[in-house]
């Protein structure tokens, strides 16, 4: 089965994904015939968001705004997950945009049996969707099938509910293919967001191996239905919820 790993340029996780990356490429780690034939990269470093982490910083939210900025320097100058995936002879991708002509041609060349995206805000379109011959999976850092939209690590562990992320296939709605699995992250006793992502990352990839092998064995039919009667749609936090979190003695 031949795997390609999306995710973006610059990410919320202190190594900027690097564990996960290595533990995923790791031929001791992964099911027997399994091959990472890519890894993609999304380009998110932008003086547009350069700027924004700024404005953030004005607002208090230090660690989320310097962990950005480091990681997006690291992903236009000295990136440790390209020099690792080199360094094994997989192939490196930048794209500006999964969708993109570019993208689309390169992936279809490499004929991949399973895309998985992790920490990426691209909306996967019909056509990249279409290419690999299983499909393609996300990791979505919140809880399924309640917990969707965006930054759902955040507001569950501001509001006390439990902290996690699931893994589903994807489709062209968002948060709402079948669910493969359900992973709680340990949450007491952190008091700064910033050590969610890193947390969740030093388990994801370990669940996404086992969420490979499942499909090793049921293919598309892995995972349960992602339906519930009441969702919880979150999104990024505006200043007045960032002052009630910072109120609460909590860290940004």
């Amino acid at each position: 089965m031949k795997v390609i790993l999306v995710t973006s340029g610059a990410t919320y996780v202190k190594d900027n994904y690097l564990s996960l990356i290595k533990e995923l490429t790791d031929r001791e780690k992964l099911p027997a015939d399994i091959e990472i034939a890519a890894l993609v990269i999304i380009k998110t470093a932008s003086i547009k968001l350069f700027f924004k982490m700024i404005g953030l910083m004005f607002m208090g939210v230090f660690s989320l705004s310097t962990t950005l900025i480091k990681n997006m320097y690291s992903s236009l100058f000295c990136d440790s997950r390209q020099k690792h995936c080199t360094a094994l002879n997989i192939p490196v991708f930048e794209f500006n945009n999964i969708n993109s002509t570019e993208a689309l041609a390169a992936i279809k060349e490499l004929k991949p049996d399973l895309i998985i995206n992790v920490r990426t805000r691209n909306i996967y379109k019909k056509d990249i969707l279409a290419l690999p011959a299983i499909g393609c999976i996300n990791v979505h850092h919140g809880i399924l099938p309640v917990n969707r939209g965006t930054m759902c690590d955040l507001w569950a562990w501001y509001e006390g509910r439990p902290v996690g992320f699931s893994i589903h296939w994807m489709n062209e709605k968002i948060d709402d293919g079948n669910i493969i699995q359900v992973k709680e992250i340990d949450a007491q006793g952190v008091n700064n967001y910033i050590d969610i992502p890193m947390k969740s990352s030093l388990v994801e990839a370990k669940t996404i191996i086992e969420c490979i092998e499942k499909i090793k064995a049921e293919g598309k039919n892995a995972g349960f239905a992602n339906k519930c009667e009441k969702v919880n749609y979150t999104r990024n936090p505006d200043y007045k919820t960032i002052r009630q979190i910072k109120a609460k003695g909590l860290k940004l």
